[in-house]
């Protein structure tokens, strides 16, 4: 196995760093040549267009996050909670970033629609895993859903996490990312349980 990534994945990897960073208006072929040392002209070699580029990025962080809740099956249900938090609380906060689906979402009008259908897939993605989580949660005793719908507090957790994600960029700061945390799990958590 090559230590060394393809050249595929480097330009995926500079294209997800500066969408997190700047919104996919701030990807350019010729920055993410200059990234990855590659000419501009041999990008085209990878993917045909922008759009291209960016339904391979939002194909894979769809990927990653099913790949990421699967293997989480084997784990209580608050720890998959977890889990899932520390996935934005340590990866994501830390180095200034939206998560992928959320950055598109400030030029949501611009898209094309194959781009705004995979970025609606990902989210689904990321809704149905923690819908998962949550239903084994309120099946083990381990989670109350306080009367609430699956879907209903799975919509709401994930909205509480990417607007959270929003201000914590704002502020620079993570107090809105934990605040919301803490608020998620003193819901969800039975009585003296959190």
């Amino acid at each position: 196995m090559s230590l060394t990534k393809d050249t595929r994945t480097s330009i995926l990897d500079a294209a997800q760093d500066l969408v997190q960073r700047q919104s996919i208006s701030g990807v350019s072929f010729q920055e993410l040549a200059k990234r990855t040392g590659i000419k501009k002209g041999s990008m085209y070699y990878h993917f045909e267009s922008k759009d291209d580029l960016t339904l391979a990025l939002l194909e894979r962080a769809t990927i990653e996050l099913r790949e990421s809740f699967e293997r989480g099956e084997g784990k209580t249900p608050k720890q998959r909670l977890a889990y899932y938090f520390n996935i934005y609380r340590l990866y994501v906060i830390p180095s200034e970033k939206l998560c992928p689906g959320g950055a598109f979402a400030g030029e949501w009008d611009k898209l094309s629609e194959p781009v705004q259908e995979q970025v609606k897939r990902l989210l689904m993605a990321q809704s149905k895993g923690l819908k998962s989580v949550i239903a084994a949660g309120v099946e083990t005793g381990d989670f109350n859903d306080q009367g609430q719908s699956l879907d209903e507090l799975t919509q709401w957790i994930v909205s509480c996490i990417q607007g959270s994600l929003l201000v914590c960029r704002i502020y620079d700061s993570k107090q809105s990312f934990e605040s919301a945390v803490k608020v998620i799990n003193s819901y969800l958590m039975p009585s003296g349980h959190y």
